[in-house]
């Protein structure tokens, strides 16, 4: 690539000829923050891995049309943040935003980064004429996932969330957090969903001066920002939770609800 585009790969990725281009030419709107690639999954490639990931309300994050035919995605769409998998920036822009947060190694720093993008009224859009075949698993050997994604997720809301939005979404976030610890409860990781709630009180002053800082950041509002979360959790890749169709009627109502007070 030119110096003034990065683009960033897992290394469980196929890069398809032509993605990596695809994607410094849109980012040549610098209205763009980032660019996302069209993600295919490795075994299936007429499906998607992401088409853009989805963020619900709670901080709850996954890929977009996973497993929806991938040709069906073919102009650029904006998303709410992009898949750490295969996505590109502006190098000068990577830079001025510090890079990667490094106490969000392994799950959801691709997510912090999107969405401080947006926070500065930058646009993160998929780019389907860049595309790159994804070997996604799922379910990895022991329980070390759900401690980085529980821990990183909530050290995403409590960072980049603006006060007003945490107060309306308390009922929210309050009735995930407690529906995933007993999940985690159920399925035998409920010492990794602790150790993340104990890491969050060690770490609270880190947490109080990356607020303030991701907070001073910020130029665009709540209501702008709303729009780009998703109102139901809906997990396709996983069996879904029993109860998670009534737990998304009731949240989704209370977003709606409040909403309009954003």
């Amino acid at each position: 690539m030119s110096s003034g585009v990065v683009v960033f790969v897992n290394p469980d990725t196929v890069v398809r000829p032509g993605a990596a281009r695809a994607l410094e030419h849109a980012l040549a709107d610098t209205t763009i923050g980032a660019a996302q690639a069209r993600l295919r999954l490795l075994d299936s490639p007429d499906l998607l891995n992401s088409g853009g990931n989805l963020l619900h309300p709670s901080g709850l994050a996954w890929p977009g049309g996973y497993g929806e035919p991938a040709d069906a995605l073919r102009v650029p769409a904006e998303i709410a943040y992009p898949s750490g998998a295969a996505f590109g920036m502006r190098t000068e822009l990577f830079r001025d935003l510090g890079g990667f947060t490094e106490e969000l190694f392994l799950y959801q720093e691709d997510l912090d980064l999107g969405w401080r993008l947006w926070q500065r009224g930058l646009r993160v859009v998929v780019e389907p004429a860049a595309d790159v075949l994804h070997d996604y698993v799922v379910e990895r050997p022991g329980r070390r996932k759900e401690y980085y994604l529980e821990r990183n997720r909530l050290v995403f809301v409590l960072t980049t969330y603006s006060r007003r939005l945490l107060v309306l979404a308390a009922p929210i976030l309050l009735a995930v957090e407690l529906g995933v610890a007993i999940i985690a409860l159920r399925e035998g990781w409920a010492r990794e969903k602790l150790r993340g709630w104990v890491w969050l009180v060690r770490e609270r002053r880190w947490l109080h001066a990356r607020r303030a800082r991701l907070q001073a950041e910020r130029v665009v509002g709540d209501g702008q920002l709303a729009r780009l979360f998703t109102p139901a959790i809906r997990l396709p890749m996983v069996e879904q939770p029993p109860g998670l169709s009534a737990l998304n009627a009731v949240l989704g109502a209370w977003w709606r609800l409040v909403r309009v007070l954003l």
